[in-house]
């Protein structure tokens, strides 16, 4: 049973996540900044534990990192440089387990059906000297997906110290916006929560 397990993990694993992304399209809300928010307030003393831990794995299941931070913002007000802290760790995790193993989980696969102009683009311009520009770029715009990046970083065999330094560089900002942001929104649910009571 074991090796067969073994033998196919990341078919099991793609089966998974597939199964995950079909339920989060029929049920988007299980991973909105408010499900998340509700989810961790329900659990008490242990919360941050469970933050903790869902920020370092949410890039298994290929889940932006946005709902994280924006629910540990609204959830931690006090705590707003460890939530900064944990979503820049989660973002280093995610970001080294994409660049280290794309084949796992069939990750190789579906990243490159979805997106296979952009990678061919990225793949040319990976070896010249604006990698650095190009990650940092690319991570600090919202609207594309940073796994992609560290994939395609992988692929052309850049060294991961060559990608961790502009991944963060591009993330931290896109970050802070986003904890302010939580932060500021949260603020105003429970201003909103006070006044309806």
């Amino acid at each position: 049973m074991f090796s067969y397990i073994y033998r196919h993990i990341n078919s099991i694993w793609l089966l998974l996540v597939a199964l995950g992304l079909v339920l989060l399209l029929f049920f988007p809300d299980w991973v909105s900044r408010d499900s998340i928010k509700k989810y961790l307030e329900g659990l008490g003393t242990g919360a941050l534990t469970v933050y903790i831990l869902m920020c370092m794995t949410r890039s298994l299941l290929l889940i932006p990192v946005t709902p994280f931070v924006l629910a540990g913002a609204i959830t931690f007000p006090d705590s707003l440089i460890l939530v900064f802290a944990i979503s820049l760790a989660g973002i280093a995790v995610g970001a080294f387990l994409i660049y280290s193993f794309p084949a796992f989980g069939g990750y190789d696969r579906l990243l490159e059906e979805r997106y296979p102009a952009m990678i061919t683009l990225l793949k040319k311009k990976m070896h010249g000297s604006c990698s650095f520009s190009i990650i940092a770029g690319w991570s600090f715009f919202p609207l594309v997906p940073t796994d992609l990046i560290c994939y395609v970083a992988g692929m052309v065999r850049l060294p991961f110290r060559k990608v961790i330094g502009p991944l963060m560089v591009g993330e931290i900002p896109l970050v802070a916006l986003y904890v302010f942001f939580g932060s500021e929104f949260g603020d105003w649910l429970r201003i909103w929560q006070q006044g309806s009571t």
